[in-house]
């Protein structure tokens, strides 16, 4: 966000905050009204009272402690007082309701509503008012309309609280889903390898001590391969963390398999998937052409990914003679992962391997 909106942003939370005040210019209308009339010393205390409430009603709503009774105690004096300079106060009175409703608990309302109720009987009667019917009637209409827009308003703050809240710890949530996520690829990648790495190491040293020099050069070789390996396994992971986006996974490892002399036959139509099926997707999908280029003895394969409205389905065959499936860690994850979104991943071993994956696109986790 820039400096601009930032400051427009602001200007626009200052406006919603004290805006209102300006409805507060009533209070002056029957100065205004009876200018002539009236002697410099009225027309002082009248604006004078009128600053002090501003000052006081402005600290109140910004208030978050008990020093808001004082605050509303003190704002009632000014509006009793103002009553035997000017007929305008029925304006403030309705304000301190304003903050009688929005700042107190239920039972501190019904109190305080009171007190405002029997201060405006005060100001009415002791005041001398001209008019006591006109003045009681605008005073406490006013007071029960802003009492209850307060009462409002302070529901509203509390429902963006909690709504706050509850987006916090989603957020929160979805953070601790994706570390366990990062944790389980990551343990996929570097707990083969870093076993096949420990195990070679102690044979090229048992080789090495049983002075079979030329055995424990090859088992050490195998070890430096298997390091780079892994290596590169790690780079590409930590490439995938960054995006996972599907299409250009797919052209990826498309043209990764054609380097390698694979003839891959890719039937792919895809429209917009939700965010989370979409990075699954990608890592089954990665999951799936790293065992063919590990395992394939022909290098034929079909990989096809369609969907429809329910749902996205992977499907990848290797054309190599397959009698029997002993599922490593490459493919527990992928069922691993389909299962994240409630979908199935299934392996068979007829004539040739085949993976089938379906992936629901209507949970309404990440819809």
């Amino acid at each position: 966000m820039s400096s601009l909106d930032t400051v427009a942003e602001q200007i626009d939370k200052g406006f919603w905050k004290y805006g209102h005040l300006i409805f507060t210019g009533f209070y002056l209308l029957p100065i205004m009204i009876n200018f002539a009339n009236l002697t410099a010393n009225n027309i002082f205390m009248s604006l004078a009272l009128y600053i002090a409430f501003i000052m006081l009603y402005v600290k109140a709503i910004n208030c978050q402690d008990t020093d808001t009774t004082k605050l509303v105690i003190a704002m009632l004096l000014v509006c009793f007082s103002a009553t035997f300079y000017t007929s305008g106060t029925p304006t403030l009175f309705g304000f301190v309701a304003y903050i009688v409703g929005y700042a107190y608990s239920k039972l501190q309302r019904i109190y305080s509503a009171l007190v405002v109720i029997l201060t405006v009987l005060l100001s009415a009667y002791i005041g001398d008012v001209a008019k006591v019917e006109y003045f009681l009637a605008i005073s406490l209409i006013l007071c029960v309309a802003l009492f209850s827009y307060g009462i409002a308003a302070k529901r509203e703050q509390q429902y963006k609280i909690r709504e706050q809240e509850n987006a916090t710890q989603l957020e929160q949530l979805a953070a601790i889903a994706e570390r366990e996520r990062i944790a389980r690829d990551l343990h996929d990648i570097l707990g083969h390898s870093l076993s096949s790495i420990a195990l070679k190491a102690e044979l090229a040293n048992k080789l090495n001590q049983g002075e079979r020099y030329t055995q424990a050069n090859t088992e050490i070789a195998q070890v430096a391969e298997l390091a780079r390996q892994l290596l590169s396994d790690v780079r590409s992971a930590v490439s995938d963390l960054k995006q996972l986006n599907l299409a250009s996974q797919i052209s990826q490892l498309k043209q990764r398999l054609t380097e390698q002399g694979f003839e891959a036959d890719f039937n792919v139509k895809l429209n917009a998937l939700p965010a989370k099926v979409e990075g699954i997707a990608s890592l089954i999908i990665k999951e799936a052409v790293t065992n063919l280029l590990r395992h394939s003895s022909t290098k034929k394969c079909i990989v096809s990914i369609t969907q429809n409205q329910q749902q996205l389905i992977i499907n990848v065959i290797d054309h190599a003679p397959c009698s029997s499936i002993k599922p490593g860690n490459g493919l527990n994850g992928i069922k691993e992962r389909a299962e994240q979104l409630d979908g199935k991943a299934t392996f068979t071993c007829e004539d040739n391997f085949s993976l089938n994956v379906m992936l629901p696109l209507t949970t309404k986790d990440f819809q």
